[in-house]
């Protein structure tokens, strides 16, 4: 009986670590793939149209006599209303797509 305790207690012991070891794989997945959402290069070369109608756009909007810090305003406002209005169901999209994508045990071609 307790060698069956035991072997018992260092298969759990050999689950849980594989389940950790998962874990940290979908974790640092996660991450990097955050990371990339964080930077603008990721967007500049997604959205290359775009990023260069929205410089246009600042630029023409500076250039037109606006103060940088009222067209600042104006243009933080904008931004923020815009992804408020987004933010219900792309954030939980987005989440799950990385979560499911982050899966070490995925076979590549799915």
């Amino acid at each position: 009986m307790p060698s069956d305790h035991n072997q018992r207690a260092q298969q759990l012991r050999l689950q849980i670590g594989r389940n950790r070891r998962r874990m940290d794989r979908r974790l640092r997945a996660v991450g990097d793939q955050a990371r990339r959402l964080r930077s603008w290069q990721t967007y500049a070369r997604r959205f290359p149209g775009s990023m260069l109608l929205g410089a246009f756009g600042v630029g023409l909007t500076l250039s037109a006599g606006w103060g940088g810090r009222r067209a600042a305003r104006w243009l933080g406002l904008r931004l923020v209303r815009q992804a408020w209005a987004g933010l219900r169901g792309g954030l939980w999209a987005e989440l799950r797509r990385l979560w499911r994508d982050a899966r070490p045990d995925k076979p590549a071609n799915s």
